[in-house]
């Protein structure tokens, strides 16, 4: 079990593969065949760094793991790579991931290479307020078998849920109590975050990937990050919901790799 001794507690990482270092930043959810196909698909090419956030999987928990800003954890991330020994690397960044990313950028821009934004967001606005505070009331509110059914259902589209039907159920089947307070926490620091004056100073090469079905994070959220960080690429899909890693891991993997590697 390898871990990186790193200010404010411990981490847990792991590494897939060989060549240039490309860092994940992903989300604590996943669907039943989860990211390890996508993980393998860039590991081909790259050095694949996945980490458990400060707080949550085997890394060491903070003292308030609810408190943690997106600028905190871009600082996890430099600390990683200290530990590592890596002067420098790219990023895979999938939603809550993407604000982790882009503090990155904004803090340590001479250690970054690339910067890949899935499913990202900008802001908090009007729309994700709403969903964000619904997630925290169905936390709240919900056992854990139907918690973990609408929140599959928010992040997944529907051909994807019916081709993996069995999967999911046994999910719910095997679901845990969620904490509703360290998800309203997690949540809280997702709305509190704004890119909006970060990304107009970002000159790393960014390549931005959006689902045109994301209910959580609209691809309006890509386009316009697109829009402001200066030379940015846009490739929006026409479907795969949210957790594009999962949902369309070959064309994910494609574009990565493509822009890793400097094609158009």
């Amino acid at each position: 079990m390898p871990m990186a001794t790193v200010e404010g507690g411990n981490i847990h990482y792991s590494i897939s593969g060989e060549g240039p270092p490309l860092v994940l930043l992903l989300p604590q959810s996943a669907g039943p065949v989860g990211v390890g196909p996508f993980i393998e698909g860039l590991a081909q090419s790259c050095m694949v760094i996945r980490y458990d956030q400060r707080g949550t999987g085997q890394s060491q928990a903070p003292d308030d793991p609810t408190a943690i800003a997106m600028p905190d954890r871009a600082k996890e991330v430099a600390g990683l790579l200290d530990a590592l020994a890596i002067p420098q690397a790219s990023l895979f960044c999938h939603s809550t991931g993407c604000g982790i990313g882009m503090a990155f950028a904004a803090a340590f821009p001479d250690r970054l290479t690339t910067l890949t934004l899935a499913s990202p967001w900008s802001h908090g606005d009007e729309h994700l307020t709403g969903m964000q505070n619904l997630r925290i009331a169905a936390a709240k509110a919900l056992g854990r078998q139907d918690y973990a059914h609408f929140n599959a259902s928010l992040l997944f589209p529907p051909d994807y849920r019916r081709a993996h039907a069995a999967g999911f159920a046994q999910q719910v089947t095997d679901a845990q109590p969620q904490d509703a307070d360290q998800i309203a926490g997690r949540l809280g620091a997702i709305l509190a975050f704004d890119s909006r004056p970060l990304t107009p100073a970002i000159k790393t090469p960014t390549l931005i990937i959006t689902g045109a079905d994301d209910q959580l994070m609209p691809a309006w959220f890509g386009q316009e990050i697109s829009e402001r960080i200066p030379g940015a690429r846009y490739a929006p899909l026409d479907g795969g919901g949210h957790m594009l890693p999962e949902t369309r891991t070959d064309q994910v993997v494609a574009l990565t790799t493509a822009f890793l590697n400097g094609e158009n």
